[in-house]
């Protein structure tokens, strides 16, 4: 029985990070003929007095958050859990933590850089009905939303830049999920423009 869910477990992770990490970005159109492409920079640029990514292009996740931070607000012990999805040189890097040997602990942490308007509303396509709710008080605008499958998640915009942060509330329900949700994301906001 412990075997079943495991598998359930890594299938559920699975279907939760391909369908955050496959949706919205950038869509890339083909070039007119007889123009070279332009190459797009990794990280939009800030606008002056614009809050700016402190990492070198091409960040991991883990260059922008760590166990220690993660734990410090869940209040457990947390371990690295790398993300297959992530996609650091091209500006959408992922990774997540968990609780060793605890089911649906894994607290996912993706940023999409340059992303914008288009990828801020992206996952809202993929929510559970009327679960999406306007979070204020964390970066320039951010919403919540449940998905089928019990996940929460929290998407925030900075500037050009999209974070997202998605975890399962009933490992966590010691938290009240708004404000888990917020603490989590800040948390990121705060180390990635120092």
């Amino acid at each position: 029985m412990r075997i079943g869910k495991r598998i359930t477990t890594l299938a559920l992770t699975a279907f939760v990070t391909a369908a955050l990490s496959g949706c919205g970005g950038a869509k890339e159109s083909p070039e007119p003929a007889g123009e070279p492409a332009a190459a797009a920079p990794a990280e939009a640029p800030a606008a002056s007095g614009a809050a700016k990514i402190h990492l070198p292009t091409g960040w991991a996740m883990q260059d922008a958050i760590s166990a220690a931070d993660v734990g410090a607000i869940t209040g457990q012990t947390m371990t690295y859990f790398p993300d297959a999805g992530s996609k650091a040189q091209e500006g959408r890097p992922s990774a997540g933590y968990n609780v060793p040997g605890k089911d649906f602990s894994v607290i996912r942490f993706a940023a999409v850089v340059g992303g914008g308007d288009a990828e801020f509303e992206s996952t809202k396509g993929f929510a559970a009905p009327g679960s999406v709710v306007e979070v204020a008080g964390v970066g320039d605008k951010a919403y919540m939303c449940d998905f089928v499958t019990g996940a929460t998640v929290i998407v925030v915009q900075k500037g050009p830049d999209v974070l997202r942060v998605d975890w399962q509330p009933k490992t966590y329900a010691e938290h009240d999920k708004v404000e888990l949700g917020k603490k989590l994301a800040g948390k990121l906001i705060e180390n990635l423009y120092k």
